[in-house]
C-alpha cells in the first residue's frame, strides 16, 4: 500500500502561485479593467478616453517615424505607439497584424538565404546606419567633449 495522498500537490516552482495567493499585476490589471468599464459607460467619457489614448499613441508613433532613420529603436516605437493605439482603435489592429506577419516573412526569408547573402544584409544595414550617423554628426557637429582625431578630420566632421 501507498502511504502518500494521492491529491499531494507537487513541489517546486509549479507549485508556488497556490502558496502566494493572486499576483499583485493581475489585481492590478483587473483594477484598471474594472476602471476602464466605468469609463466606457458613459458615453462622453469613453470619446474622452478614446481621444487621449489615440492622442498618445499618435505622439508615440510619430515621435517613433522621426527617429526611424536614426539608429535605436525607431521601428520599435512606433510599434509600441501602434500597441497604444491598437487598445481602443480596430485599424491600428490590422495595421499591427499586418506588421507581425510581414515580419515573420522577412525573418523567414531571410534565415532560409545563404550565409552571404545575409552578411551582404548585415553589410548594407551597416553602411546605411554608419551614414546616417555621419550625416547626423555633420549637421549638428560633435560635441566638445570629442578628442581631435586624425579619423575625424577625414571624415570632415572637425
Amino acid at each position: 500500500m501507498n502511504d502518500d495522498p494521492q491529491d499531494k500537490r507537487p513541489t517546486g516552482w509549479l507549485s508556488r502561485h497556490h502558496k502566494q495567493g493572486v499576483r499583485p499585476w493581475r489585481k492590478t490589471r483587473l483594477s484598471f479593467l474594472r476602471w476602464r468599464r466605468t469609463v466606457m459607460a458613459n458615453p462622453h467619457t469613453a470619446r474622452l478616453y478614446r481621444t487621449i489614448v489615440g492622442g498618445v499613441g499618435s505622439l508615440i508613433v510619430l515621435i517613433g517615424l522621426v527617429l526611424v532613420p536614426f539608429p535605436g529603436p525607431g521601428w520599435l516605437i512606433v510599434i509600441i505607439g501602434l500597441f497604444v493605439i491598437s487598445s481602443e482603435f480596430r485599424w491600428a489592429q490590422r495595421i499591427l497584424r499586418f506588421v507581425r506577419l510581414n515580419v515573420e516573412k522577412w525573418t523567414h526569408w531571410v534565415m532560409a538565404q545563404p550565409v552571404w547573402v545575409r552578411w551582404t544584409l548585415a553589410a548594407v544595414t551597416a553602411v546605411f546606419v554608419a551614414v546616417i550617423v555621419w550625416a547626423a554628426f555633420r549637421i549638428i557637429g560633435l560635441p566638445d567633449w570629442v578628442p581631435e582625431l586624425e579619423v575625424l578630420k577625414y571624415l570632415e566632421l572637425q
